[in-house]
C-alpha cells in the first residue's frame, strides 16, 4: 500500500513539474526591436547607417482592415569608420534587442554606388540574421525621408513600393525590381550589366484632403559594372529597356498614324527575346530579335490590325536602339550584350576588356528584328487582316 502511495505522489510530482517548465526567456514581441529596412551613405570618410523601424500592432489588420491613425515609423542614424561599426553603434541607445531578420528594403546612396559596391556591403551578406531576400534599391535623395513616406490608407510602410514593388511591376513593367541575392550575383557575372532601380519620392501626384501626400516611386537605374555605377538613366532615357526583359509582364507603347498624330494605345507582354553574336573583322556584331504579343487599349484612329501590329514593331524597334545609344553616350552596355560574347567567346572578350575602356561600340548592334501579334482587340472590333505580319523589311532593321 505504501508503495502505490509513493508512485501516485511521485506521478503528481512530475505533473507539477511539466506545468512548471516552459521558455523562461522568451521574449514578447513588444519587446524586440525589429528593423525593415536599412539604408547605407557615406560621408567624410565614414558610413552612415539608417534603420527603419515600426510599431508591429500598425501591421496586424484591424477588423475594418485599416488602421484609423498614420503608422508609426522610427528612424536612426548612425556612422562609424566601417559599416559594421556604424550598426553596432545602433546598439548603444536601442533600448531592447533588435533583430534584423525582418529586413525587406536595402537603400544605397549614391556615393556607396560610385566605388566598389560589393566591398561596401560585405557585412550585409556575411550576418547570419540578415536573409538573402530583400529589395534592394540605390538612391540620389534623402534616405531618411524616403523611410518616412507613408502608405496609403494609414497602413503599415511594409505596403509601399519599398517593400513590395511587385504588384506594380505586374501592372505597369518599366523598372524591374531586383532582390539582394540577386543583385549580389550579377554583380560578379562577367561583363554583365547590373540596372539598380532608383527610389525617389512622387510629390505631385497624389494629395490627401487638398494637401500634398508624397509617396515612393522608381524612376530610372543605376548601371552598375565592374562594382561600380556608370550613373543614373532614367525612365525616358529606358524605353526600350522592357522589351529586351522576358520578366516584362504589361507595358504601354503609343502608336502613331501616317500623319504623326497618336493613333492609338497597345499593351504589350511576355516579349521572346533572342540574341546572337556574329564577329566580323574580329569585332563582335549582335543581332536581337523580339516576339511580342499584345492587346489594344485605345484606338482613336481607323486601323487595321495588321496596321497596327506594323506600327508598334517600329516603336518597339525605334525604343530598342535610342535606348541602346543612351547607354553607348555613358559608356555602358545596358542590354547586357558584352555577356553574350563572354559565355560564346571568351578569349575574344578578354582581349578587347585588355585593350578598351568602352565595353560596347556604337555599331555593336547590328540588326533588331520586332514581331508583333494582337491576340485580341479588348471589347470593340477593329477591321481585321488576316495572317501573321513579318517584322520589318531587310532593310529597315539594318541599325545602321
Amino acid at each position: 500500500m505504501t508503495t502505490c502511495v509513493r508512485i501516485i505522489k511521485l506521478m503528481w510530482l512530475m505533473v507539477l513539474l511539466n506545468m512548471l517548465t516552459g521558455c523562461w526567456d522568451i521574449k514578447e514581441i513588444q519587446d524586440i526591436n525589429y528593423i525593415t529596412a536599412i539604408g547605407i551613405d557615406q560621408e567624410d570618410g565614414n558610413f552612415i547607417v539608417y534603420t527603419q523601424m515600426m510599431d508591429f500592432t500598425s501591421v496586424a489588420k484591424s477588423e475594418t482592415g485599416k488602421a484609423q491613425k498614420p503608422s508609426q515609423i522610427w528612424t536612426s542614424k548612425t556612422k562609424g569608420k566601417t559599416l559594421d561599426m556604424a550598426i553596432n553603434a545602433i546598439y548603444d541607445s536601442s533600448q531592447e534587442r533588435t533583430v534584423w531578420s525582418h529586413i525587406s528594403c536595402i537603400l544605397v546612396s549614391e556615393n556607396i554606388l560610385k566605388s566598389n559596391v560589393l566591398t561596401k556591403l560585405d557585412t550585409i551578406g556575411r550576418y547570419q540574421e540578415v536573409r538573402m531576400t530583400p529589395w534592394v534599391f540605390g538612391t540620389k535623395d534623402s534616405i531618411e525621408h524616403l523611410f518616412n513616406v507613408q502608405a496609403f490608407f494609414n497602413l503599415s510602410p511594409l505596403n509601399t513600393l519599398a517593400h513590395e514593388p511587385t504588384e506594380e511591376y505586374k501592372q505597369r513593367s518599366y523598372t524591374k525590381p531586383i532582390r539582394y541575392l540577386d543583385f549580389m550575383a550579377l554583380m560578379t557575372e562577367p561583363g554583365w550589366t547590373v540596372l539598380l532601380p532608383n527610389l525617389t519620392i512622387d510629390k505631385k501626384t497624389w494629395s490627401l484632403n487638398q494637401k500634398e501626400n508624397p509617396k515612393l516611386m522608381m524612376n530610372g537605374v543605376f548601371a552598375i559594372s565592374k562594382g561600380v555605377s556608370n550613373g543614373l538613366f532614367t525612365n525616358d532615357k529606358l524605353t526600350g529597356m522592357r522589351w529586351l526583359d522576358a520578366d516584362t509582364k504589361r507595358s504601354h507603347i503609343t502608336i502613331t498614324n501616317t500623319r504623326g498624330e497618336i493613333a492609338g494605345v497597345v499593351v504589350l507582354s511576355n516579349p521572346k527575346i533572342r540574341k546572337k553574336l556574329s564577329i566580323v573583322n574580329g569585332m563582335p556584331k549582335y543581332h536581337v530579335s523580339v516576339r511580342l504579343n499584345g492587346s489594344v487599349d485605345e484606338a482613336l484612329d481607323d486601323m487595321t490590325k495588321t496596321e497596327i501590329e506594323i506600327q508598334v514593331a517600329k516603336g518597339v524597334r525605334e525604343e530598342i536602339l535610342t535606348t541602346f545609344k543612351n547607354g553607348v553616350t555613358l559608356k555602358t552596355d545596358l542590354f547586357g550584350l558584352e555577356h553574350v560574347l563572354f559565355r560564346k567567346d571568351s578569349k575574344l572578350w578578354k582581349k578587347i576588356n585588355q585593350s578598351s575602356a568602352q565595353p560596347i561600340e556604337a555599331g555593336a548592334l547590328e540588326t533588331v528584328h520586332v514581331e508583333v501579334h494582337l491576340n485580341h482587340t479588348g471589347m470593340k472590333l477593329l477591321p481585321h487582316h488576316y495572317g501573321p505580319i513579318k517584322p520589318t523589311t531587310k532593310n529597315e532593321v539594318d541599325s545602321s
